[in-house]
């Protein structure tokens, strides 16, 4: 794209800078993406991430490139009048708060992400390793951004409120790397634990409340045909990772407010675990007709990710809910809405 050549100087060497280093990063998780399941849509991760990118374009370059931006869609005309509008003021005391955290998080970035680097070349592939370069990279990708946008193509100088929202576009390619990294195993049991504690709950409660023989023992369901564990219905974890995943590319593509996409991807997990206790207790239902045996394999799996598929399809239905007023607005417009 001819764009991108006329970026400021120093924007485009920091540009090549995190490129290389995400590179890394996604060659890094790369292996725990291939061995185990719950985290495989990390594999979708660095095309998620271009997409963002390509998509918010038309509003980066019309702060980035000032004059010389293409203002060819009528997306950046409209922001290019907003921005007009806005008249941000360049406060002198919120360009310096901005710097010296942007400062701070560029510095604390580079130690972990330098740490992670070298535990890597030391030990191989590891958890301490992955969690250095992830959180590292975030914290080095938005510090960045920030520091390196102080002016435009035409050597203007860019508002500090025009850089925090700058800032604020990149905040899904920077921490979706956090989700697509494995947690802690430590971190992992405690909330695989609690889940599975609900799950079982539930699961009991419900089949007791309707008369039916069964009898809890911790986490595993003691029926007539034989026990059940609740793992073998999945806690949820594995669902639960991928939720928040798909829940937070549709909150950064589709809704404009912060708390839209917060609310989105909190309602993610509100229908991964709602979901996952529907699909524990059809499990339940089949171990308790078929056998325990008869929920493994094909079963197991097909609901599994008819847990993915329902929640994704249920955060699909709430977009129109939270764009209704942006919908209406357009339709008041006439032939711009059509």
């Amino acid at each position: 794209m001819e764009s991108l050549k006329q970026l400021p100087r120093t924007f485009q060497y920091a540009a090549l800078a995190l490129i290389a280093m995400v590179v890394f990063v996604a060659f890094d998780q790369s292996h725990w993406w291939g061995i185990r399941e719950e985290y495989m849509f990390g594999y979708l991760v660095p095309l998620f991430v271009i997409y963002i990118i390509y998509e918010r374009w038309p509003k980066l370059q019309v702060i980035l490139l000032g004059s010389k931006a293409d203002l060819s869609t009528s997306l950046a005309r409209d922001y290019a009048k907003e921005l007009e509008a806005s008249q941000a003021c360049d406060a002198k005391w919120l360009n310096t708060v901005a710097t010296f955290f942007a400062s701070c998080a560029v510095l604390g970035g580079l130690v972990l992400y330098l740490f992670g680097a070298a535990y890597r070349a030391a030990e191989g592939n590891s958890l301490v390793a992955t969690f250095g370069l992830s959180i590292g990279f975030s914290a080095i990708l938005l510090g960045t951004i920030y520091l390196f946008s102080d002016e435009n193509a035409d050597g203007e100088r860019i508002p500090a409120m025009h850089r925090l929202r700058l800032s604020a576009w990149f905040i899904f390619p920077a921490l979706i790397w956090l989700l697509s990294a494995p947690m802690f195993d430590a971190m992992e049991r405690a909330i695989s634990t609690f889940l599975l504690d609900k799950v079982a709950f539930v699961v009991f409660h419900t089949f007791d409340m309707l008369g039916f023989a069964i009898v809890r023992e911790g986490s595993i369901l003691q029926l007539p045909k034989g026990p059940v564990g609740v793992e073998d219905a999945c806690s949820g974890i594995r669902s639960l990772m991928a939720c928040l995943f798909a829940g937070s590319f549709l909150g950064a593509v589709f809704l404009d407010k912060f708390w839209k996409k917060v609310f989105m991807v909190g309602m993610a997990m509100f229908f991964a675990f709602i979901m996952n206790i529907f699909r524990s207790l059809f499990l339940t239902s089949w171990a308790y007709a078929y056998g325990s045996e008869s929920i493994a394999g094909t079963v197991h799996d097909v609901t599994g990710y008819a847990v993915l598929g329902l929640t994704v399809v249920g955060l699909l239905a709430l977009l129109p809910i939270f764009n209704y007023q942006w919908e209406t607005e357009l339709t008041e417009t006439g032939s711009e809405a059509t």
